[in-house]
């Protein structure tokens, strides 16, 4: 907890982006709940960018629960970028 006050405060976002690529939800749901942004640029992507690219369908639906948007703009643009799978789930998302 205090590891992850401290990432918010500074502004490191890198043990968010690795707790999301590594599916270690918990942690994602503790820097969301504690102000990380679901939606600010985090090493370069958006958050939901780690999520999806990485299968992570928990990460997924917590970051649109924390104020991330998705689109079907956002995914068609981003089509090469993402997995079937990812890309069926997001889409049953939207409907």
């Amino acid at each position: 907890m205090d590891r992850v006050s401290a990432d918010i405060r500074q502004g490191n976002s890198k043990r968010f982006v690795n707790a999301i690529c590594n599916h270690n939800n918990e942690l994602v749901l503790e820097y969301l709940k504690n102000g990380m942004s679901a939606t600010k640029e985090c090493m370069g992507e958006e958050p939901m960018f780690y999520a999806i690219t990485h299968n992570n369908f928990g990460a997924i639906l917590l970051l649109l629960k924390y104020g991330a948007i998705l689109d079907k703009n956002y995914l068609e643009e981003c089509n090469k970028d993402f997995s079937k799978e990812a890309l069926k789930f997001l889409s049953s998302l939207l409907k």
